[in-house]
């Protein structure tokens, strides 16, 4: 090679060892598998995240689903089937080949059995990720959701009033052990109040505002203030006034009377004398005393043929004997006399029928009839008891006036309703007999109130209508011959109670805008054996949450 050419070759290589632009291909040529496998994966991870974001909202749905199942008595083991239709709904990418989801009970923080938990996978080989996994791919997901049941409350006292202080106020050495709930729909922090020293079992006190504390170191009833969903089970209702409630009346109190019975027995005898002489001084009826037999001027004679002895017994039975209370014999003897001839003088003959009367009375007995009112259903301004009172089925519309059931009277009323207007009141005071029982759907419907509004107003005892503009003179201060059978509903008015109610054929409810119970009230009866208050006052709805 000459020399000339050696410039040439080397200035050729050193610009071959400067070109870079055969770099490029060589560094593609390396980066490509990375390339293309980053871009396989990539789509591998994005349909691996659809799949676990698809089957987790089916697990999350299929376990709420099962929880609000068990969460509903009426649905109560039916969560599996509940479950298991929520995931297949809401499966859509995996459906074909996700898994048959695994549902179960599990115990959740601390309590039995009280979660539900479902667990579901989907498994599937894909191109890519299988050249270097070898196999397909399992996602897995898992959900666990809790309940909390919901209640029904009753109660046997509501305070219908919806911000009253003390809206229920319970006072004094008082005892509520009747088990079936208090309720105030009053929203004030002192919805229940306590005023002494009381004792109270009363199952659950429920309140839309706050409740006294000392519930909480005096009773182991359930407790909740500030409770939504408490309303008047009664605010729909509009007392009846059918066509013989229209007729206006007074109440009046009818004397009694005293009546003697006796067993009364009449024996009557009968003997015949004849006399001759002069005529006797006999009175106009013919009849002659002794002492004008004695005196008179004429012999006995003695006649064989005279009339024999006459004999009769009578037995009068069970009689009223008004004239002789006293048991006994009293004894009676009359004579009659009559001529036997036409003579005068002392050729004239006589007959002398003497009659004793003997009279026994025994087993006797004196019956006083006290005064009584019998009273029908009408419209009065008011009704004071005053004497035994009975009242005759229907429904009675006290006007302006009270209900007023005082002293020692028997008060009885079968299927009776009080309806009260314009600020009439009730007051019942110790000392008296009184069994009032409500109306049942079928004495409505036989005056004329309609099938649907018949069954609301069953069992209501007592109605305050809601323009009466309300009052504070409601009392009920009973002993244990007090039987009220029904519900007693002022919504407008205060209820004092200071005695003692019971019942015998149905639950007493008391539901008025104020309660106040005091003194040695005794409210420990509601209903009868066996039986129950099942009127609502609050539905808190069941709740259920995820909780992994």
């Amino acid at each position: 090679m000459r020399a000339s050419n050696i410039p040439f070759f080397k200035r050729f290589f050193n610009k071959l060892l400067r070109n870079e632009s055969g770099n490029v291909l060589i560094l593609v040529a390396i980066g490509m598998p990375m390339l293309i496998g980053g871009g396989g994966l990539g789509v591998d991870f994005t349909q691996w995240y659809l799949w676990k974001r698809e089957l987790q909202y089916a697990v999350d749905q299929a376990a709420i689903a099962g929880a609000w199942a068990q969460s509903d008595d009426t649905t109560k083991g039916t969560y599996q089937d509940r479950a298991k239709q929520e995931y297949t709904a809401n499966l859509s990418i995996t459906k074909a080949f996700a898994s048959v989801p695994d549902i179960h009970l599990d115990p959740w923080a601390g309590g039995a059995n009280n979660s539900v938990t479902v667990a579901a996978s989907a498994t599937k080989k894909l191109p890519f990720s299988s050249f270097f996994t070898g196999g397909a791919t399992q996602i897995s997901v898992h959900a666990q959701a809790t309940w909390d049941k919901g209640k029904t409350f009753t109660s046997c006292l509501i305070a219908t009033d919806d911000d009253a202080d003390g809206a229920i106020t319970i006072g004094g050495s008082s005892i509520i052990t009747a088990g079936c709930g208090l309720a105030a729909l009053s929203d004030s922090a002192n919805a229940i109040t306590v005023n002494g020293s009381p004792t109270v079992d009363a199952g659950w006190i429920i309140a839309k505002g706050g409740i006294d504390d000392w519930f909480n170191t005096h009773t182991d009833d359930t407790i909740i203030e500030n409770m939504s969903g408490l309303y008047d089970p009664f605010k729909d209702l509009t007392p009846p006034n059918p066509a013989e409630s229209q007729v206006a009346r007074t109440y009046t109190c009818v004397k009694g009377t005293t009546t003697t019975r006796a067993n009364k027995t009449t024996d009557i005898t009968s003997t015949y004398d004849y006399y001759k002489g002069n005529s006797p001084d006999t009175n106009k009826d013919g009849a002659l005393s002794q002492a004008e037999l004695d005196a008179a001027t004429w012999t006995l004679q003695v006649n064989s043929k005279g009339k024999p002895k006459e004999s009769s017994s009578t037995n009068s039975g069970w009689v009223i004997v008004e004239n002789n209370t006293v048991d006994g014999i009293t004894t009676t003897t009359t004579r009659t006399v009559i001529q036997t001839n036409n003579s005068t003088g002392s050729s004239a003959t006589w007959e002398v029928k003497t009659t004793v009367t003997k009279t026994t009375q025994s087993g006797t007995q004196v019956t006083t009839t006290p005064d009584q009112a019998n009273t029908y259903p009408g419209t009065y301004s008011s009704i004071k008891v005053g004497c035994q009172t009975v009242f005759a089925t229907g429904v009675y519309i006290i006007d302006g006036g009270g209900l007023e059931i005082d002293g020692n009277y028997t008060v009885t009323g079968s299927a009776v309703m009080f309806v009260l207007k314009n600020g009439a009141y009730i007051k019942i005071n110790g000392g008296t007999n009184i069994n009032l029982t409500a109306m049942q759907a079928s004495d409505l419907t036989a005056r004329g109130v309609a099938v649907g509004d018949a069954n609301k107003l069953a069992g209501m005892l007592v109605f305050e209508d809601r323009s009466s503009g309300g009052t504070s003179k409601n009392n009920i201060n009973g002993n244990a011959s007090t039987v009220l059978n029904g519900t007693i509903y002022l919504p407008k008015s205060n209820i004092d109670f200071s005695g003692t109610a019971k019942v015998t054929s149905q639950c007493l409810m008391v539901a008025a805008a104020t309660i106040n119970i005091t003194g040695n009230a005794n409210m420990s009866t509601f209903c009868p054996a066996g039986s129950s208050e099942d009127t609502t006052v609050a539905n808190v709805v069941s709740k259920v949450r995820l909780v992994a």
